[in-house]
């Protein structure tokens, strides 16, 4: 066997922290310079360090200041030590850059990682506190200002960082990708859009009946001109071009929604109406709008009530504000997980492919039940009908899923805001602690 000691690098870390002289074995509470010294710090001296270099800064006398004055100080360091800090924030990349700072050629501590998104934060809410951190320190050593990484306070969950991950990813690639198609040639990315997502649920044969073609593969060369867009039906490019905005407001129950959905659905089936060989188009429309009214009138009100809990027990740990006010109403969903346009509307883009995928696995599940079980039954339909209903189905499961997901994730948000709070509160008191 190889000896231990020629392994280092599998030997406990020794760590001296250069504020309370405390040692220990490396682990998540410490923090390492970055800047090249061999120099530790504990995460709780390093947030109580910039709290006494804040207080001195901002209070002429801290023993005499009201009760309160350092909360905006406070709130500043939650947001800092707050690992997933972007669910905060509902600005695109094209916002935070309007909103950004000139930083000149200073380099800046957590410039990218934080300050962007904290300056956007703080410069679009009517709630905010009056500053922001201005001073991070400075190494004792090599006295250089970006010399550690941020800290970072999070609780371990998959679910959670899916949607942090998926959050960040719409924040970059919606705006970038998505918006700059619509400008360039709106018309053109509508079409496309809508006809590979009405593609993706529905088989060729009803998609020739309900858009009034041949074979949909002429679509594909009507839409790369202005003059072959203008060839198509009307009724046709409307089905087409309002299918993505459709998916935004099928569970929508505003006026304007239940208008709009109700006048695209009735053009669907008008178009259709040819179709009725089969399931048929009309019960299909039938039976989602009836799956979308329960599920608005049923287990959306009782996700609401369950959000409406969680708002109770952790709605105090949020660190930017009340959003339940006149100027900012939020929806009960959306406040420990916050959603704006390219997250939506990057959901509504890939829902129908989802809804594919969730159907198709779907369909094998009943396949093998019917054989396990040797159920005698077949469908009075095609094999591709057969398929649509899944995909449907397979839509409605995905979404039923995502929500769910969301509000576990929402469960675990509240407990890592309350977390943050308690790390942050904690090490903000003031001591009588000499710092360097």
């Amino acid at each position: 066997m190889i000896p231990f000691q020629f392994f280092p690098a599998l030997r406990k870390k020794r760590c001296i922290c250069w504020i309370c002289l405390e040692d220990s074995t490396y682990d998540s509470t410490w923090l390492l310079h970055t800047c090249g010294c061999n120099l530790q710090i504990h995460k709780s001296c390093y947030i109580k360090w910039l709290y006494q270099i804040h207080v001195e800064l901002f209070l002429s006398d801290p023993l005499d200041s009201p009760k309160g004055a350092d909360l905006p100080i406070i709130t500043s360091l939650k947001c800092l030590v707050d690992g997933h800090h972007d669910f905060m924030t509902t600005f695109s990349l094209a916002e935070i850059w309007e909103t950004r700072p000139i930083w000149g050629q200073k380099s800046v501590p957590f410039q990218n990682d934080y300050l962007f998104n904290i300056m956007s934060l703080y410069t679009k809410r009517n709630n905010h506190p009056p500053y922001v951190l201005l001073k991070f320190g400075q190494c004792p050593q090599c006295k250089k200002t970006n010399f550690i990484k941020r800290p970072t306070v999070t609780t371990y969950s998959p679910v959670l960082s899916l949607f942090y991950q998926w959050q960040k990813i719409t924040r970059y690639v919606v705006p970038l990708g998505i918006t700059s198609s619509f400008l360039l040639n709106p018309e053109k990315t509508s079409f496309d859009l809508g006809l590979w997502q009405l593609r993706c649920l529905f088989p060729e044969n009803v998609l020739r009946n309900m858009l009034n073609i041949s074979t949909t593969k002429a679509l594909d060369v009507y839409a790369q001109t202005e003059r072959g867009l203008l060839s198509i039906p009307l009724t046709s490019s409307i089905i087409i071009c309002g299918f993505l905005h459709y998916l935004s407001n099928i569970s929508n129950v505003s006026a304007n929604a239940i208008l709009f959905k109700w006048v695209y659905l009735n053009i669907v089936k008008t178009a259709g109406n040819k179709y009725y060989k089969g399931i048929g188009l009309p019960k299909i429309i039938l039976y989602s709008n009836l799956a979308t009214f329960c599920y608005n009138f049923s287990l959306k009100r009782f996700f609401d009530l369950i959000y409406k809990k969680l708002i109770d027990k952790g709605g105090r740990n949020l660190y930017h504000g009340d959003f339940e006010n006149t100027n900012h109403m939020v929806p009960v969903d959306e406040f420990f997980i916050r959603r704006s346009w390219y997250t939506i509307l990057a959901e509504k883009i890939v829902w129908p492919l989802v809804g594919k995928c969730t159907g198709g696995l779907l369909l094998k599940l009943f396949l093998w039940a019917q054989k396990k079980f040797k159920i005698e039954w077949s469908p009075n339909c095609s094999p591709s009908e057969f398929r649509m209903i899944f995909n449907i189905i397979g839509c409605g499961t995905a979404a039923i899923s995502w929500s769910s997901l969301k509000l576990y994730a929402s469960y675990r948000r509240c407990l890592e805001l309350e977390k943050i709070n308690k790390f942050a509160e904690e090490n903000s008191r003031e001591e009588e602690t000499e710092f360097f």
